[in-house]
């Protein structure tokens, strides 16, 4: 038995990177993956094969983790598609390079929206799931960026 078999992993920011690479280790170890990204285009639909290659359910759901409204909706969609939510794994992330003195508000916002922001609406969204389920995992990460 794999570690994870039979378990759901919810994996934000994963069409691609770091959350990609986790969905397919989570996939090998029998992890059925939810994943989200703000589109899913061809990177999505890759990803998703991939994965589909490994034996377990997957799906990804095109949304905008900073988003609190759309992050409940997912993550019910998500509940509904999968049957439970074993595993939160936040890793959406974005960056804005540059210097301090050059970043504009908007661009900082942009920032604490989705690195910060978008781990409080899937913990707020994913808690009452887990909590009736008296079960689950959840990781947040963060990029050295």
């Amino acid at each position: 038995m794999k570690l994870l078999e039979g378990k759901t992993a919810l994996i934000t920011g994963a069409a691609r990177g770091i959350g990609k690479a986790l969905a397919l280790r989570f996939a090998q170890e029998g992890a059925n993956i939810a994943f989200t990204d703000l589109a899913i285009d061809e990177n999505g639909k890759a990803t998703e094969k991939e994965i589909e290659a490994l034996g377990v359910k997957v799906k990804g759901y095109a949304s905008n983790a900073a988003d609190f409204n759309q992050t409940k909706e997912v993550v019910a969609e998500v509940h509904k598609d999968f049957g439970s939510i074993d595993i939160l794994v936040n890793n959406a992330g974005i960056t804005k390079d540059g210097l301090m003195m050059r970043m504009t508000e908007a661009q900082w916002d942009a920032v604490i929206a989705v690195n910060l922001k978008s781990a409080f609406n899937f913990i707020n969204a994913v808690l009452p799931i887990m909590m009736r389920q008296r079960a689950g995992s959840i990781i947040n990460m963060a990029s050295v960026v």
